[in-house]
């Protein structure tokens, strides 16, 4: 189960499929998302938020909602013979609040994503873009607490919650720690590898004339998130960029994500962190080949990704991206913040570079280092990948110990 399936569920759930005497099906909020070979359903919601509903209920409400439409699917479900051996599900949008009063002997195996605390965490991270303001910062704080009670309502009734990182499971409170299985998602190593063939074609605005074909040969700095915001170091990447260019004007620095907000506090009205961040350095970077790509294919992310030169990855202490792992799986060379769940991933000179969040200097000097000896660092790139498959790869070490879980709880 999952809100936007397959969600994290994209890689473990068509090989669960796969083996003898495992069947699975999957059931979201949406008709679309379904995966070759597995019976997809989605729920219906009987109504949105209520009009005068107060802001920290606002998210409760709306997850009951979704809790209701969840559970009186599978009413029908069980009216019609069915019952699942154990429930796979991603709570944080609220489908598994009320799947107990359906199936209540039936195991529940939760994902755990991140708890929010309000000291030592991404909510107190000393980042003078995101909390400056202080009525902005406790309506933020306070309703990321609100977020919390929901999932540990999910979590106390769970059997068994996975987590994908040490860092991650760190968060949550004592009264669920013994239940958290550190399991990460996993990469297909076997797919998501470098190929010598890759490359990607870009233009200028779009004008089919001035299409431009990069591969490894070229300096090619990448930069990628769902939504180009602080909460993953857009700002301190834009920073460092004017020094980037004017020692290498010929880079290609190729940057994917939306213009929304993902996580903490939205941009000011008719703006977004995009633009407000790049207007402070345009002047600095005309004539740069500075292109931003959107969102792209995931062939195509993975193309770029195999052929950077360099892959800057920047968060807050907060939760992990795919593309990190995955750009590592490829051979690129991360430089990333020092910063929680990328050091436990990342050994500084090793298999990857670590850098202070707040230096975007340290960040410049870096990129700059890398384009000006880039066979220096064909060892750390060749480490990456070892990294990825010793640790986390899908079939080998993610899968078996999924598995594993999964037979203990039947």
């Amino acid at each position: 189960m999952h809100q936007n399936f397959p969600g994290q569920y994209r890689s473990l759930a068509p090989e669960l499929n796969k083996l003898k005497n495992y069947n699975c099906r999957s059931l979201s909020m949406k008709q679309e998302g379904a995966i070759e070979g597995i019976a997809h359903d989605y729920y219906m919601v009987a109504r949105g938020n209520s009009k005068d509903t107060h802001r920290l209920a606002l998210e409760f409400e709306a997850k009951l909602i979704r809790a209701e439409g969840a559970a009186l699917k599978c009413l029908e479900y069980k009216k019609n013979g069915y019952t699942p051996d154990i429930i796979i599900s991603h709570p944080g949008w609220g489908e598994t609040l009320l799947i107990k009063e359906v199936w209540p002997d039936v195991k529940l195996l939760s994902y755990f994503e991140f708890y929010y605390n309000t000291i030592n965490s991404d909510i107190d991270f000393p980042d003078s873009n995101e909390y400056a303001d202080e009525k902005k910062s406790f309506n933020l704080r306070t309703k990321l607490i609100a977020r919390n009670h929901t999932g540990l309502m999910s979590f106390s009734q769970s059997d068994s919650i996975v987590c994908p990182t040490k860092f991650q499971a760190s968060t949550a409170p004592l009264l669920i720690q013994n239940k958290i299985n550190i399991i990460h998602d996993g990469v297909n190593t076997d797919t998501i590898k470098r190929s010598d063939e890759a490359y990607i074609e870009v233009t200028k605005n779009n004008d089919p004339k001035t299409k431009k074909r990069l591969t490894s040969k070229d300096k090619i700095i990448t930069f990628v998130n769902r939504n180009l915001e602080p909460y993953r170091g857009y700002h301190v990447f834009m920073e460092a960029l004017p020094e980037v260019y004017e020692r290498h004007p010929d880079a290609e620095i190729l940057i994917v994500g939306g213009d929304g907000t993902s996580y903490g506090a939205e941009a000011p009205k008719n703006t977004s962190h995009k633009e407000i961040y790049f207007n402070k350095v345009k002047d600095d970077l005309k004539g740069a080949n500075v292109r931003f790509l959107g969102r792209v294919p995931y062939e195509s992310l993975l193309a770029m990704l195999s052929i950077t030169s360099a892959h800057i990855y920047l968060t807050y202490p907060f939760v992990l991206s795919w593309s990190m792992l995955e750009a590592m799986s490829l051979e690129a060379l991360i430089i990333g913040s020092n910063t929680e769940p990328v050091a436990e991933v990342i050994n500084h000179n090793k298999n990857g570079i670590l850098f202070d969040f707040h230096d975007s200097k340290a960040l410049a000097k870096n990129i700059n280092d890398v384009l000006d000896n880039n066979d220096d660092y064909n060892e750390l790139r060749k480490n990456a990948r070892k990294s990825i498959v010793n640790n986390y790869d899908l079939k080998k070490i993610c899968l078996p110990k999924h598995l594993d879980l999964i037979k203990s709880l039947k």
